[in-house]
């Protein structure tokens, strides 16, 4: 059930990732229905803005930096679980998730005063990801231990 699991996160966010990197590579080969219809197809779980988006052949990705990295960081971390070989520590984890609260933080609080930055929202992103997957290995594991 577990690797089922993390198939599923891993489909899905390799569609969101490969679907957003898409949207300017078809926009720009002028498939300009296409690309809307795939960069319409993320906009409700993205807000899409094209100043905190990553450009590809002189279009936006269909993603912003931070949703972009969060399902880079899904795709990576759940092939690791897949394969078990995530080892993150307790420590480790809760660093990553402090800083990534922290990011969020200045983000919201700051609001357009403060700009922390395309590459720093990207990595933001990526940690994300790594915490959901293994937030969430961790309790298919637990779940699977406290069954045997």
């Amino acid at each position: 059930m577990r690797k089922f699991i993390l198939l599923i996160f891993l489909c899905y966010s390799f569609f969101f990732f490969l679907g957003s990197t898409l949207a300017p590579i078809l926009a720009y080969l002028k498939y300009y229905e296409l690309s809307a219809v795939l960069t319409s197809t993320y906009m409700f779980s993205c807000h899409q803005q094209p100043d905190r988006s990553f450009w590809l052949l002189g279009y936006p990705l269909a993603l912003c930096c931070r949703c972009y990295g969060f399902y880079l960081g899904v795709i990576i971390t759940s092939v690791l679980a897949f394969f078990n070989k995530l080892k993150i520590n307790l420590n480790i984890f809760l660093l990553i998730f402090v800083l990534c609260i922290i990011d969020i933080i200045i983000n919201y609080v700051t609001g357009p005063r403060m700009n922390t930055g395309n590459i720093t929202r990207f990595i933001m992103g990526l940690l994300m990801g790594l915490l959901f997957i293994t937030g969430l290995d961790y309790v298919l594991n637990f779940k699977k231990e406290k069954e045997e």
